[in-house]
């Protein structure tokens, strides 16, 4: 009973904190959602209507902020059921909402470099930088969001050798480690 009743509080932590970060997702792809790159149009007969409308860069970022704003909410309701206390439940929910956090996070990224790639796109140089960054961020999110969503077990071995070394080299290039620290992270990691 105590040892479960561990596993529950330390879920609602873990809860809480996925709540907190959808929610600011939903907050910022809600506001992103009307101040929207390049304005409305102040003119009739389109007044009020985005000026961007009829580009292509605009529409990405149309469906990437909307794409983020609903997984956000559906990840912040599913967790708020997650609140309840059965520890099955709280399972379920993560099991739902870190994949959505992941598509939620990736598409709000997207959204962000499409909107100022169609802001920056009569100055070509500054247009290929966002997107290089662009490409270049989004890759080392997914590369760190995915073992998140995937479960990494003694049934997965080639799932741990893709994953490890990714980890390994950001630790390394950050040099954020000690060679006690490299020796420990190994032993626990080839133990799951």
């Amino acid at each position: 009973m105590q040892l479960e009743q561990w596993n529950i509080d330390s879920y609602k932590d873990r809860v809480n904190t996925l709540l907190l970060v959808s929610t600011l997702v939903a907050t910022v792809t809600f506001a992103a959602g009307f101040t929207i790159p390049g304005g409305y149009n102040n003119s009739d007969p389109d007044q009020g209507v985005a000026t961007m409308l009829k580009q292509n860069w605009f529409h990405m970022f149309i469906f990437c902020d909307t794409i983020a704003m609903y997984s956000s909410i559906i990840i912040a309701v599913t967790l708020i059921w997650a609140q309840l206390g059965d520890l099955n439940l709280v399972l379920t929910a993560f099991r739902l909402a870190l994949p959505l956090l992941g598509i939620s996070l990736t598409m709000m990224s997207l959204s962000f470099v499409s909107g100022v790639y169609v802001v920056v796109s009569n100055l070509n140089w500054l247009t290929n930088a966002v997107l290089i960054m662009g490409l270049v961020f989004l890759t080392i999110l997914i590369a760190l969001f995915i073992p998140l969503c995937i479960p990494v077990s003694s049934n997965y071995p080639i799932l741990r050798y893709i994953f490890y070394y990714p980890f390994h080299l950001l630790i390394f290039v950050t040099r954020s480690y000690t060679q006690d620290d490299l020796v420990e992270y190994k032993s626990l990691w080839w133990m799951l």
